[in-house]
């Protein structure tokens, strides 16, 4: 008896159909998704870094006469315009990779891989450029005078070039940890997923 109320039960079993979560709805879901996920990470990265750009702007209105020559200001702010763009171009990425569906994975393949070499090479970008501004804090003493830099400039070299050191290896496991927790993980999830297509 025992074994025929097993193979009823297996028999039932496999009668119904395996519920399995629509791949692409996980993808694509509005609030939830990995795709939402990033664009959520870049929108927030855009208003801060608008935001950053405005706050700048604002203490350097008193000194409108001396902004139109200070190269650290004007190199700061083509930074921040770079990365706005970057940034924007990356939240279009993946306002593009939202509306495909399953007809065209290999494409939505083709964009998570070109997303995650884009923030490598914004990462990569990052560090060449704290690396400029530091020279940029090492040259421009030589050529203007400002009362900050002159300071920093007072201080022994080992003082400054230790500073520098530490800061940039304080700035790399940073940014690893926060691009892997902005990003890293939705980008993760989302090839994870994509995977689960096949």
């Amino acid at each position: 008896m025992e074994l025929d109320d097993l193979k009823q039960a297996w028999n039932q079993a496999n009668q119904q159909p395996l519920k399995t979560p629509d791949i692409m709805n996980l993808i694509h879901h509005k609030s939830k998704g990995p795709i939402a996920s990033l664009k959520t990470a870049f929108r927030k990265q855009m208003l801060a870094v608008g935001a950053l750009m405005a706050a700048v702007i604002a203490t350097q209105a008193q000194n409108v006469s001396s902004v139109s020559s200070h190269l650290l200001f004007w190199t700061y702010m083509g930074f921040c315009l770079g990365l706005l763009i970057m940034l924007y171009l990356n939240y279009r990425l993946t306002h593009q990779m939202e509306s495909m569906d399953t007809r065209v994975k290999d494409n939505l393949e083709q964009h998570v891989i070109m997303l995650e070499q884009r923030l490598k090479w914004q990462n990569i970008g990052a560090r060449l450029v704290i690396v400029f501004f530091i020279l940029l804090l090492e040259v421009i003493p030589y050529y203007q005078s400002m009362r900050m830099l002159d300071t920093w400039h007072g201080l022994s070299p080992v003082v400054r070039f230790s500073s520098y050191a530490a800061y940039l290896v304080f700035q790399y496991f940073l940014s690893r940890t926060v691009a892997k927790n902005k990003f890293g993980k939705h980008l993760d999830r989302l090839k994870h997923l994509l995977n689960e297509l096949r």
